[in-house]
């Protein structure tokens, strides 16, 4: 009996990973049907039956997952900004080198249609308040000063990121990690340059 129990237990956990994984195998096919139908069309002329004729799923999978077509849009945005974060140890304080740079616009590049489309869909605010904040999170919450700097850091990089993408990325990651590292590094020393006087 004891084994019977563990093998339908055992069942259950199969089942239960299976829906999980069918689960985001559905949310990535909207996901991707919404950034193809948006390169051809506009973000308010796309319907929820173009988007799961598109990602071949059913209605009532769409609306198990969203409950709007900015839910996707938000769902894409979260991803990409944790896949950057990850990629470049997004945290604060900055830590100015040319690795850190070259980490951050070399996955930018990588979801560079999806980020250019999450941006024509203005969605500029929502990635921005995501990236601060995930640099917030290691912030002192008493000092008002290290609060300031990771929304200045914030702006920072997202005003860079997007305008390199707006302008469809005519330097290379290399170039624009060498641009950043020689922005903060000439700051640091205008910054010491001031401290001493």
């Amino acid at each position: 009996m004891s084994e019977n129990k563990m093998t339908e237990m055992q069942r259950l956990e199969i089942l239960r990973l299976s829906n999980a994984e069918s689960n985001r195998i559905t949310k990535t096919c909207i996901e991707s049907a919404m950034i193809l139908l948006m390169k051809d069309k506009c973000f308010h002329d796309i319907s929820i039956t173009d988007i799961v004729k598109r990602a071949g799923v059913s209605r009532t999978a769409y609306y198990r997952n969203y409950d709007s077509k900015e839910d996707i849009l938000r769902s894409v945005m979260k991803e990409i900004v944790d896949k950057v974060i990850v990629a470049m140890n997004l945290r604060f304080p900055i830590s100015n080198t040319y690795e850190y740079w070259y980490s951050l616009f070399h996955m930018l590049k990588q979801h560079a249609d999806s980020l250019k489309i999450l941006l024509m869909a203005n969605f500029g605010d929502a990635i921005l308040n995501e990236i601060h904040r995930i640099m917030q999170s290691s912030v002192s919450k008493n000092s008002i000063q290290e609060n300031y700097k990771s929304y200045f850091w914030s702006g920072a990089i997202y005003s860079v990121a997007a305008s390199w993408i707006r302008d469809g990325m005519q330097q290379t990651v290399e170039e624009m990690a060498k641009i950043c590292y020689q922005i903060i590094d000439c700051m640091d020393e205008d910054c010491h340059a001031i401290q001493k006087e």
